[in-house]
């Protein structure tokens, strides 16, 4: 009876208490159940974002009854948590949160969201999603040794690696060890982390390493990396279990694994992983040609058998290393299928040796086990792709917006416009200046060459960099890394005219468009003096597009302009020069439209002045003068023309147009007066700048009606006879100096990345008289090669546009890709924006498969 008594104390106990709850017994049976079903929560978010953007992410949860509370945290504790209490009934809850960060945060990485919701009952379901969240400037820390799985023995040695990363420098670097006592550290003084004491410059990039002797008496201790950064933010890695083992009388082989990508270059790593109690004397890899080769291999010779014996008198029982492939493959006779084996032998009595016995495929693979082997016998064997070129990580991440290629130099200029920088690649050394050049300005995007005469000859240690962060060129000396001088770019007001007659009155109605924009793209071009082929050094022209500030007023908030400065580094105004280009809008006198008139102005020089006046009586469409957010801008090898394509998201498909512009043709400023309304009317003055080398309308609007595509790339050739275009969703367009289409290619995407073989001197139409293009009239020279998404490189003929070979590359390139010839070794190269940083590329002769192009009788 006592204890029938009890159990009823407690349901009124519970009841008292307000929890939903009943005791199922014969007196109660008509009880309340007890709510034993769980809430449902979901996270859905990008799986990489910018942190500029901020941290995006949405939850959705719901409950039968109701829920009672939605915590959401995360794994970098720094970002805080969100918790939402509920004090009514609510079933559902969604929610789209976005966590922004200051400007100098540190976060960044691998985030895990974790959400949490509960609901009344105290019944609760969790859900997580893991979010890259993109910056430079965060903390990253790697435990790059010991992994899982880590082995050790007592009285031998384990390998502690820890490797760190930001932009503002380190304070320190180490590892912690739990239980500390479980290892000793042999080093003098015993230490197990690194300090960099300002005012010192700390280094932005670090590994630390150290070796640990293992003691007695444990039989686990855990090795987490950490880091704290020049601002005071700590980081940890996750922690590695080392399992302590004994080595006794040790006749079985160590184990080993590998890692390797299922898409390889030459000069690709490969990890090899082994562990034994005994310890690790040997480790090595084998790479073979055909997967029909197995141990013993008799008889068989491999591509490549490396063995290393340096990690011996470590006396490491646990051994992560790093192994170049170096394979002796060109990239003329890739893509090829070879044989990947790791290999390991231990440090016992008996020398026990074993090639992988498991290995993980990345790039889209899962770990793979294989079956444990004898000893010498094989396993953990994949077959792997060897393609073309070799891939090099920038110094320190960020975005490529442009690039060029020096051959004086045998460098690689590429614009950083996220990190304020110019990249400096090395051809000779193939490895990139970890200093770059850090004077060109805050946002460097258009990159272009110095011309020096119409036969391609350019100045080796002069680059011109235009500045999207400023109003201004950045003319870089490429030998010092230093900034020679900035040219201070003018600002345009875009004026409609008009003439109103009231009461007998007559007045000038003028509205002004102030379109102060930052230059983006840029190409180089020049007019020969007295000494062709000679350039004038007062001569030389940058031909630029902008980028739109969001203060222009419609039709042109949003929209771009092209424009032309002279380089001279003068603060005489009268020998400064700029150009807006007018002409590839006008409509002609006597159409229909608004009358154009433009005032430049220098407000540092104290200039203003008008550069065409109204007396010109120059007509455009104002709602379609402005171009595209993102115009493209390429100048010829021999620097007598230039092509521009606009692009970007901001306008329609229908209008979306090219322009070719010639330095050989007059470039006039002449002063100009009239009264405009007759006799009686505004008086009207100033100068008509005006540049015959732009292409009229006409021509432009022919390019329309036989494209009217959306354009992602451009490229030109030598001479500027042969202009394409990469545009619409899967086409090359084909056109010559008159923007006259003459054919298209398929290539299957809208993947940007264009460009012509170096030596490219020919034209698209039948136009040829003698060699068909000029130059060599080689036609193994005739080739475009474009960028595809299916990780290759597409190579066209450029007059009967079909495909000619596909060469096949590691990751797909998402960014700038030049082709440039190296005077040094006589090779050509093809230079590329992937993922992963700088694809390298020898490109192979191609032998066109195509006849000669007819000639014109």
């Amino acid at each position: 009876m006592r204890q029938r008594r009890g159990v009823r104390g407690w349901c009124v106990l519970v009841a008292l208490a307000g929890a939903v709850g009943a005791c199922e017994t014969a007196r109660n049976p008509g009880g309340v159940l007890v709510d034993r079903i769980s809430p449902t929560i979901a996270l859905s978010a990008a799986d990489t974002q910018q942190i500029a953007n901020g941290l995006q992410f949405s939850v959705d949860a719901s409950d039968n009854l109701g829920l009672k509370e939605i915590l959401v945290t995360f794994s970098d504790p720094t970002i805080g948590q969100t918790d939402t209490i509920f004090n009514t009934t609510v079933t559902s809850f969604t929610k789209s949160t976005i966590i922004t960060f200051p400007a100098n945060s540190g976060s960044g990485g691998s985030i895990t969201i974790t959400g949490r919701a509960t609901d009344g009952a105290g019944n609760f379901t969790q859900a997580t999603t893991v979010v890259f969240l993109s910056n430079v400037q965060a903390l990253t820390v790697d435990l790059l040794a010991p992994t899982a799985p880590a082995v050790a023995s007592t009285g031998k040695n384990i390998l502690v690696q820890v490797h760190a990363q930001q932009l503002g420098g380190l304070a320190r670097i180490g590892f912690i060890i739990v239980p500390r006592a479980a290892v000793v550290d042999p080093t003098v003084p015993p230490t197990d982390s690194l300090v960099f004491t300002p005012p010192a410059r700390q280094p932005p990039d670090t590994t630390y390493t150290d070796t640990l002797t293992v003691q007695p008496g444990f039989t686990t201790f855990t090795v987490t990396g950490f880091a704290v950064d020049a601002a005071g933010r700590p980081k940890l890695t996750n922690p590695v279990t080392v399992t302590v083992q004994t080595p006794g009388n040790d006749v079985t082989p160590p184990t080993v694994s590998h890692t390797i990508s299922s898409r390889i270059e030459v000069n690709d790593n490969l990890t090899v992983h082994a562990t034994d109690p005994s310890g690790i004397k040997v480790m090595g890899f084998r790479v073979d040609t055909a997967l029909a080769a197995v141990p013993p291999f008799t008889g068989i010779t491999p591509l490549k058998f490396v063995l290393d014996s340096s990690m011996a008198a470590a006396n490491l029982t646990t051994v992560d290393k790093v192994f170049a492939l170096a394979l002796p493959l060109s990239d003329s006779g890739l893509p090829k299928s070879v044989v990947i084996r790791g290999y390991a032998c231990d440090l016992a009595v008996a020398r026990n040796c074993a090639y992988s016995q498991t290995s993980t495929v990345i790039a889209g693979s899962a770990p793979r086990p294989a079956a444990l082997m004898a000893i010498g016998a094989s396993g953990g064997v994949d077959t792997v792709i060897v393609v073309a070129g070799t891939t090099h990580s920038l110094p320190f991440g960020g975005h490529i917006a442009d690039a060029i290629y020096n051959s004086n130099r045998r460098e690689l200029y590429l614009t950083n416009d996220v990190l304020g920088r110019v990249e400096v690649y090395n051809l000779a050394t193939n490895t990139f200046d970890p200093n770059g050049i850090i004077t060109a300005g805050p946002v460097p995007w258009g990159i272009a060459l110095w011309p020096v005469d119409t036969l391609g000859t350019y100045d080796p240690n002069r680059v011109v960099v235009a500045d999207a962060g400023g109003t201004e060129l950045s003319i870089l000396d490429a030998s010092t890394r230093r900034l020679l001088w900035r040219q201070g770019l003018p600002n345009f007001l875009i004026e409609k005219y008009s003439i109103q007659v009231l009461s007998g009155f007559i007045r000038a109605v003028i509205t002004v468009h102030d379109v102060s924009d930052r230059p983006q793209y840029l190409g180089t071009v020049c007019r020969v003096g007295g000494a062709p082929p000679n350039c004038d050094p007062l001569q030389i022209y940058a031909i630029y597009s902008t980028t739109p500030t969001q203060s222009s007023s419609t039709p042109f908030n949003g929209r771009a302009t092209l424009r032309m400065e002279k380089l001279i580094n003068s603060s005489d105004t009268t020998q400064l020069f700029g150009h807006l280009f007018w002409e590839l809008g006008a409509l002609g006198q006597n159409v229909t439209g608004d009358t154009l008139r433009i005032e430049m102005i220098r407000p540092t020089l104290g200039q203003r002045k008008v550069v065409l006046t109204a007396c010109k009586q120059v007509t455009i469409d104002f709602g379609s003068f402005g171009l595209g957010d993102q115009t493209f801008v390429r100048n010829t090898g021999n620097f007598t023309h230039a092509f521009v394509g606009e692009g970007g998201s901001n306008i329609e498909l229908s209008s979306a147009r090219v322009f070719a512009y010639s330095a050989k043709k007059q470039l006039i400023s002449q002063a100009n007066s009239c009264t405009m309304g007759g006799a009686f009317g505004i008086p009207e003055s100033g100068t008509d700048d005006q540049d015959f080398g732009m292409s009229p309308g006409v021509h432009v609007s022919d390019f329309i009606s036989n494209t009217g595509v959306h354009v992602v790339s451009i490229a030109t050739n030598f001479n500027g006879l042969t202009n394409l275009v990469r545009a619409g969703t899967d086409s090359i367009y084909y056109l010559d100096e008159g923007l006259r289409l003459w054919g298209t290619s398929s290539v299957g995407s809208a993947t940007p990345g264009m460009d012509m073989n170096y030596n490219h001197n020919f034209e698209p139409g039948p136009s040829c008289t003698v060699n068909c293009g000029g130059g060599s009239g080689n036609i193994n020279e005739r080739m475009v090669f474009s960028a595809s998404p299916d990780t290759s490189i597409r190579v066209f003929d450029t007059f009967f546009f079909n495909q000619q070979k596909k060469i096949a590359i590691r990751d797909p390139i998402i960014g700038p890709l030049r082709v440039a010839f190296d005077a040094t070794s006589a090779q050509q190269y093809l230079f590329g924006i992937t993922t992963r940083g700088l694809v390298v590329v020898s490109l192979p002769t191609i032998t066109n498969i195509n006849p000669q192009a007819p000639r014109r009788p």
